[in-house]
């Protein structure tokens, strides 16, 4: 069993590129798993299986989920995904969102034990996803969405300097960079083209 499981996933763009996603939480995680509106493709989860698949992954631990664990999984994610918008857009908590995520986070989760196996179930490892999400949405000022003009990917900023502007360096902090670059030389280029040197001549 996982106490403090891993963040961040792979994600295969519509341009089909495969980039790496690191959300800053394993609550947003369990979100980006298809909590977020979007295409069908953005749908991890389509049964119980896939949800005990992710569970296996994210905490080492294999758990059988009920067609009503999988019910209330994906309306927890559902919330969860609701309220980073809402934060990451510096709006209010939506209300009915909160008070699902308030309620599992009420419920005991897994507790760390050294010698034995702690006691796993659907329930518990909610409890903990709800508690990670309010340790999450409660720092209002590091839910952030992507610095990139045409993405909409949100996350959570666990820098030590809370300056991360981008979903992925691999993704938009790549192509932000190729663009400045791209800007420079023009810039550049026309700086040192006679005709320009001219008219900049002319002028003064």
């Amino acid at each position: 069993m996982r106490f403090d499981p891993p963040t961040g996933q792979w994600f295969i763009a519509h341009d089909g590129q495969r980039w790496w996603f690191d959300s800053g939480s394993i609550a947003f995680d369990f979100a980006y798993t298809g909590g977020f509106p979007g295409p069908p493709e953005w749908e991890f989860w389509h049964g119980p299986e896939d949800a005990a698949s992710w569970w296996r992954e994210r905490f080492g631990v294999d758990v059988p989920v009920s067609a009503a664990d999988y019910a209330r999984a994906r309306e927890l994610r559902q919330r969860i995904a609701q309220s980073v918008i809402a934060v990451s857009h510096g709006q209010q908590l939506p209300v009915a969102a909160a008070t699902v995520i308030d309620a599992w986070a009420a419920l005991p989760d897994v507790p760390p034990q050294l010698m034995a196996e702690p006691p796993v179930t659907v329930e518990r490892l909610l409890a903990a996803i709800g508690r990670a999400a309010v340790a999450a949405l409660s720092q209002t000022d590091r839910v952030r969405i992507c610095g990139a003009s045409d993405c909409a990917v949100m996350y959570l900023d666990t820098s030590r300097s809370g300056n991360r502007a981008w979903c992925s360096m691999q993704r938009c902090g790549n192509r932000h960079k190729v663009r400045a670059l791209r800007a420079r030389r023009a810039t550049s280029g026309r700086t040192n083209d006679p005709a320009h040197r001219s008219e900049q001549e002319n002028d003064s």
